[in-house]
């Protein structure tokens, strides 16, 4: 088990600390840096053996787990001297009762992992050390504990790791971000989880995130001193309702964000019912385009681009190896609603699979009709029918398809829902070496035309292209090594998820213009739907348990809501 979701991904400068760990114990340094890869990371047994300060130091258990109080103490006081201002420190403690120690007892054999201090002892060691501790929690370790092991042990087994997460300083101003998510299998991961997970490491910032249909708990001043509520995509069922959460939301001093990253054209009838309340009642807007942006500041002018960005890059394709084996050359296409700019190039890759035959192969992430209407002998299919007709798969299958892949073709019709797409797919084959024939919508505007990528106009400019691309391996790895180094010079969250959270905080400065403004938005919008007002507040009056939301506080001092589906 690797601990990088736990160091703050800005940290240019990383110690781990691994003491006398066996020689096949794992350490965090490979898979940070794919997550960041301008870190200088030091892997080293113990501080005797590293100088200069650094951002983020992690502790690992084989260090600390037998020492007892006062040596502890005396070493995390050390420790902290390297740390920089406002650096983090991360503790793992192996458990002594981990399945793997119950396994080897009742086999006889050696403890795998030899701790004599506990979570307690830890905890207290850190805060006699003069450090502040921001997070204490359980990863679980994966293990294997045989079935009549674990019966003769009648012993409650647990399969985890404490990490403990401490500040050097005085700690930031505790956070949290809340989102409520609209669309969960789509947009979700790049919009929500991925800037999430990043967000999480950040010292006192702390996340909450639900589907609609979901109960929250909208927290109170006394338990985060910042909070940000975001809404993702979720179109308000009546402007009565989006009207009545401002106004809770208002009450609670929530900094309220609205999450859109898709053209609202395709939705525009329910928006326009609602005066587009989504958008006036809110604060301010994050998107993924300029395009987008510009749009959506017709209904607020607190609008901000969050470009789409990868949580890490792969590791660099070894092409000489792939070329000695001399594979078809594998042509890939994939994405979510685009049959129909697809459909329009059919007819060009049929005669490519009829002309180049065995030498070229097809990987097709699609509506299997799409997949079926390919006329070439050499072609993989990949998805799973139940899901969308196979066009929903887990990540690290896509990634795995673009990745064995050496082409891919993204092509986007010129129109209003398409040009305000994000360029995530170019940068998703970027990372994984694979180099993109795309249509000059969205794509021409990131694209350096035979230096990371190509664009094609028209059937005659995709045929000359692709062609070109078949025949050229050469051609191939020298656009994938560019756009590779792009990818990992510019569009890794890494780089920008901090800008995210320190716009959020500037807001927070503006709360009370803010929410000024946007009550102005949306109050000549009031009168037309007096008639609604007035019955949701009978509803709300008659009977609590029919509304969408519970906006009084419970008794934990939050508010528990549910928008519904």
């Amino acid at each position: 088990m690797t601990f990088e979701t736990f160091i703050p991904a800005r940290s240019k400068t990383v110690l781990e600390l691994i003491g006398d760990a066996p020689a096949d114990f794992e350490t965090t340094e490979k898979n940070f840096l794919e997550v960041q890869p301008d870190c200088n990371y030091t892997v080293a047994k113990s501080l005797t053996d590293v100088k200069g300060l650094f951002d983020a130091i992690l502790v690992q258990s084989p260090l600390i787990g037998r020492l007892d109080n006062e040596k502890l103490v005396l070493l995390i006081k050390k420790i902290a001297i390297r740390l920089k201002l406002g650096g983090t420190l991360i503790f793992t403690l192996d458990n002594i009762g981990h399945a793997d120690n119950i396994t080897a007892i009742l086999e006889d054999k050696p403890l795998k992992f030899k701790v004599t201090l506990n979570h307690e002892e830890l905890s207290d060691a850190i805060e006699e050390a003069g450090l502040s501790i921001l997070r204490s929690l359980n990863a679980g370790r994966p293990t294997s504990v045989k079935r009549k092991i674990a019966e003769v042990s009648n012993t409650e087994l647990s399969v985890f790791t404490y990490i403990f997460t401490a500040y050097k300083s005085t700690p930031p101003k505790k956070t949290m971000v809340q989102t409520l998510i609209g669309e969960s299998t789509v947009c979700a991961p790049a919009r929500v989880h991925m800037p999430n997970a990043f967000f999480m490491a950040e010292p006192n910032v702390f996340i909450v995130s639900s589907p609609v249909g979901k109960k929250y708990k909208i927290f109170e001043r006394e338990q985060f001193e910042d909070r940000i509520f975001i809404n993702q995509r979720m179109c308000f069922p009546s402007f009565a309702v989006g009207l009545d959460f401002f106004r809770m939301l208002r009450r609670k001093g929530i900094l309220f964000i609205s999450e859109m990253d898709d053209h609202p054209v395709l939705w525009e009838d329910d928006y326009k019912k609602t005066a587009w309340i989504n958008f006036r009642a809110v604060h301010a807007i994050q998107t993924s385009t300029p395009y987008l942006a510009d749009y959506l500041s017709q209904y607020n002018p607190h609008v901000t681009v969050f470009a789409n960005q990868l949580r890490r890059l792969p590791p660099p394709r070894d092409f000489d190896d792939e070329f000695k084996q001399k594979k078809p050359v594998t042509i890939f296409f994939g994405a979510l609603n685009r049959d129909g700019d697809f459909i329009e190039l059919l007819p060009i890759l049929n005669r490519f699979a009829n002309q180049y035959g065995d030498k070229i192969a097809f990987k097709i992430l699609a509506r299997k009709n799409l997949f079926d209407a390919l006329e070439a002998e050499n072609k993989t299919f990949i998805g799973d029918m139940k899901k969308y007709e196979g066009q929903f798969v887990p990540y690290d299958v896509y990634e795995a398809a673009i990745r064995s892949s050496d082409i891919a073709i993204l092509p986007l019709r010129d129109n209003e829902f398409n040009r305000s797409k994000s360029d995530l797919k170019f940068i998703e084959c970027a990372g994984s070496g694979c180099v993109v024939l795309a249509s000059p919508v969205v794509y021409s505007k990131t694209i350096e035309e035979g230096r990371t990528g190509f664009i094609y106009r028209d059937d005659r400019e995709f045929v000359t292209k692709l062609n070109l691309l078949v025949k050229n391996k050469n051609l191939r790895r020298m656009v994938a090594d560019n756009a590779y180094a792009y990818v990992k010079r510019e569009r890794l969250m890494s780089q920008h998820y901090m800008e995210r959270l320190e716009w959020y905080r500037e807001l927070l400065l503006r709360l009370p213009e803010l929410t000024a403004e946007a009550a102005k938005r949306i109050e000549k919008f009031i009168p037309m739907f007096k008639k609604e007002i007035e019955e949701f507040r009978k509803r709300f009056a008659q009977n609590r348990e029919q509304l969408p939301y519970n906006s009084e506080s419970d008794s934990n001092g939050g508010a528990e809501i549910i928008i519904p589906n």
